[in-house]
């Protein structure tokens, strides 16, 4: 494997060497062209509301959008509906939606098609894994033809937020009920590029949706293709048979920042890199066990090392970017000594063999750090056997509630902790991967939700973090940092505190 990296490495080297030699002045934008974009895994599915991973959600929101919209560092706006009021009561939500607009199948994005939308997310028939994204509304109702009301069941407070969420892009009935079995492979929103075609792992081709009603892209047709070595990325941005690359490897940040012909986007984001644990799965049923893990790993080192410096620490599930994150709460001290001995208290003082899933090319140099993970637990007895299928096998195993140790990553398409809180760490969560089942965290969450005093709300929002925290079904390993990089001539590329990335102004010189 040593030798593997380093042939990559001196690879990438003379590759980025090559590369030197003046830039010519930035010309103005300029309308045409085809950008390639190569991630590390595949769009999984074209339909919102099954929607679970960043990468999809890049590439379906370039044809969808929401009645609200966040911009790149994550405020909340207008987006297909221009303004919003709400009752005394804090429960009845009116908006106006934007006129003029339409679903590239020619149909009228109206309140129609809202409450077509949100029924159905919540029609439990629907199946979505994200149905919690609107488990809050009690009803939904079509004034107008522009003019849309939902109404929750109680205040809740993180409800603009979840507005412009992914799960909730709005659907053109008409192509739903068309499409039918079908719908998931296919698109039709309201978004500026419209879906040209779809090879299920291999690429996505998008075009210019001429008829979109706010700023035309310049772009003819974005290609999204699917590279999931960070090597081969990288060398295909040298080469030029890309133009823009996600999750650059950290050990050629400062190599590539040196040259004319590459521009490197550095960004904080909502996502934590974590290592999970399934309560449901001997031995991690044993909390001595979970914290012998928390001690074994030495965050430190991990992002010293393995991510060159790269990512900041923390002890809360949640970003230190995200509002109402718990600061105070540490890494768990690097501690091998005090790990030995929680295992042996356990009964394990031989340490135990497990399996442990990991992700090869989802987050930024993934396995790599999965790798110096499992040198670590090794060290204290315990030994991880790493398996690393394709993401979409990866999804569906730890769907299947059975994995026992895994590393994974958590974002926030919101930027409010209550959409992640729910979904990970309720006993009912869809992406709670744990076997976590705590009714006093259950309680928090539901307490948070209709906190509307924003500092009633934070104090809610630390307990539940520190309940996680001791509990230790998780273990933050890092806040990771997006690193993007682009070919210099190309501009405008716009990469959001949420993750998504947006092609929608992009051109090329």
């Amino acid at each position: 494997m040593t030798r593997r990296r380093d042939f990559h490495r001196m690879a990438l080297a003379g590759a980025a060497a090559a590369l030197g030699g003046p830039v010519l002045a930035q010309p103005k934008p300029r309308s045409g062209g085809t950008l390639t974009y190569a991630a590390g895994s595949a769009t999984q599915t074209l339909d919102p509301q099954f929607i679970t991973d960043v990468t999809t959600f890049r590439a379906v929101g370039t044809m969808y959008e929401a009645l609200l919209r966040q911009d790149e560092n994550g405020k909340v706006g207008p987006g297909l509906a221009l303004s919003w009021t709400v009752s005394p009561d804090k429960r009845s939500w009116t908006f106006k939606l934007r006129p003029g607009v339409s679903f590239h199948d020619g149909s009228p994005c109206n309140a129609q098609a809202v409450k077509f939308t949100y029924d159905r997310i919540l029609n439990p028939a629907t199946g979505s894994p994200r149905r919690s994204t609107l488990a809050m509304v009690e009803s939904t109702e079509v004034v107008d033809d522009l003019t849309f009301r939902l109404t929750t069941k109680e205040p809740f407070a993180p409800l603009l937020a979840q507005l412009s969420a992914y799960n909730v892009y709005i659907l053109s009935p008409t192509h739903v009920q068309k499409e039918g079995a079908n719908f998931s492979k296919t698109a039709s929103g309201t978004g500026p590029f419209k879906l040209r075609s779809w090879q299920p792992g291999e690429k996505l081709v998008v075009v210019r949706n001429d008829k979109y009603w706010g700023e035309k892209p310049l772009l003819d047709s974005v290609v999204f293709t699917v590279v999931p070595e960070d090597s081969a990325r990288t060398l295909m941005l040298l080469s030029g048979q890309a133009d823009a690359i996600s999750e650059l490897p950290y050990v050629m940040v400062k190599k590539l920042s040196s040259l004319e012909a590459v521009r490197v986007i550095r960004k904080p984001g909502y996502r934590t890199i974590y290592l999970g644990m399934n309560l449901a799965v001997a031995p991690f049923n044993d909390l001595r066990v979970r914290q012998a893990v928390g001690h074994a790993i030495n965050k430190q080192a991990l992002v010293q090392g393995v991510l060159s410096g790269i990512g900041t620490l923390g002890g809360s599930l949640e970003s230190s970017v995200i509002d109402g994150t718990a600061k105070e709460l540490q890494p768990y001290p690097y501690d091998p000594a005090k790990a030995k001995k929680l295992l042996a208290d356990a009964g394990f003082a031989n340490g135990f063999s497990t399996d442990f899933m990991v992700t090869t090319g989802r987050y930024n140099m993934d396995r790599q750090v999965g790798e110096a993970i499992q040198g670590q637990l090794a060290a204290v007895g315990i030994k991880a056997n790493i398996q690393s299928p394709e993401f979409g096998a990866y999804l569906a195993a730890l769907n299947k509630g059975k994995v026992p140790m895994f590393m994974s990553g958590k974002g926030s398409p919101t930027g409010d902790m209550d959409f992640t809180q729910e979904l990970l760490m309720h006993s009912t969560g869809k992406m709670n991967y744990f076997g976590f089942k705590n009714p006093e965290v259950d309680k928090l969450i539901q307490q948070q939700r209709v906190a509307i005093e924003p500092k009633e709300r934070q104090r809610v929002l630390a307990e539940l973090q520190k309940k996680v925290y001791d509990e230790e079904p998780i273990i933050a390993l890092y806040y990771e940092d997006q690193v993007w990089a682009t070919r210099s001539n190309v501009q405008d590329v716009k990469v959001y505190v949420n993750e998504f990335v947006d092609f929608s102004k992009a051109w090329k010189a």
